[in-house]
């Protein structure tokens, strides 16, 4: 695999120092190589290999890499600070013949464990904001120059791009109008629990037709004049959100979500996270309160979409019985 960095001579360390720099100097790129390939193959998981190829086009060409520099750069940082973070760990102990030993330098002192868990939390919030920058830098790339405008076209026809714009939250702008998120990255790691609940949820309740046509109006960018397809559109955004974190509790890391959507306390101890054991309750706790809140907008949509009762006079009428010479009027 052809890399971003180099790998050949002292050039790769000084590349790595430039991006981090948190870490020594004196550490090397070539024991981060394995780890580098890793990293790299998570950004083209997440961008596409043709945005990657692209990047890479760019580094390659001394003609093009100075107009390029900040794709570059945006695409590199996330890789080297993964990297890092997968790699730190293991370099944490020295692998011996007699097994794993703490490492203990003269005028050096080992870190407490809740120091290296603090660190820890530390590098996958940069890891998750780096892709986050990433992924707002192309969607800003829509520029007039030649170059850019052709990193835009294939970022918005990758598969990454696609997974949030066939939804009705097409738009962090749009998702933040239920619950603050901010993130472009967590708008696109939310896209198949989106897509479940439209699926699973929404589509029985609205039915095929009605929502392909929504979704064709938002994609299209039609103005929306109907109040019922107004409010229909507010409600199915409202039970998306609220599912997508419901289904995300179990599945994605607490360092993805924003601040108050599940809080991780972190001991101050030199021992372990002290929010640990409480963990997988506070999780549950909160996928149970988004449960909640869809199964909440769910029976709003089906209020709104409940047809108007129909009164027909002519029924249940009884004409006046007769008795003998009595009458009876029911």
């Amino acid at each position: 695999m052809k890399l971003l960095f180099q790998t050949t001579g002292t050039a790769g360390n000084t590349e790595l120092k430039e991006l981090l720099g948190f870490i020594d100097a004196d550490l090397k790129l070539k024991n981060l190589l394995p780890d580098i390939v890793t990293a790299t193959n998570d950004v083209i998981d997440l961008v596409g290999i043709e945005v990657y190829k692209k990047a890479l086009e760019a580094y390659n060409d001394a003609n093009i890499a100075d107009e390029h520099k900040d794709f570059i750069y945006a695409i590199r940082y996330p890789i080297a600070v993964n990297a890092y973070r997968l790699h730190a760990p293991s370099n944490d102990l020295a692998h011996t013949n007699n097994g794993r030993k703490m490492r203990q330098d003269d005028g050096e002192k080992q870190a407490f464990q809740w120091m290296i868990d603090s660190d820890n939390a530390a590098l996958e919030k940069r890891y998750y904001r780096a892709l986050d920058d990433l992924i707002k830098f192309l969607d800003r790339s829509k520029v007039e120059t030649e170059n850019a405008q052709t990193l835009y076209t294939i970022w918005t026809n990758s598969e990454a791009f696609k997974a949030t714009h066939e939804l009705m939250i097409r738009t962090v702008k749009e998702f933040d109008t239920v619950f603050p998120i901010n993130s472009r990255l967590l708008l696109l790691k939310l896209a198949p629990g989106i897509s479940d609940c439209e699926q699973y949820e929404i589509r029985p309740r609205v039915g095929d037709e009605k929502l392909t046509t929504l979704r064709t109006k938002l994609k299209s960018n039609t103005d929306l004049t109907d109040a019922t397809d107004i409010e229909l559109i507010r409600l199915i955004r409202k039970a998306s959100v609220a599912y997508s974190f419901a289904w995300a509790m179990p599945r994605l890391s607490v360092q993805l979500y924003p601040e108050g959507v599940l809080q991780h306390v972190t001991s101050d101890r030199a021992t372990t996270r002290g929010a640990k054991p409480a963990l997988k309750n506070e999780t549950q706790e909160a996928r149970q309160a988004w449960e909640t809140d869809y199964k909440r907008a769910l029976i709003e949509i089906e209020k709104l979409l409940e047809p108007a009762p129909v009164i027909d006079e002519t029924i249940n009428v009884i004409p006046d019985q007769m008795f003998g010479d009595k009458y009876i009027s029911f």
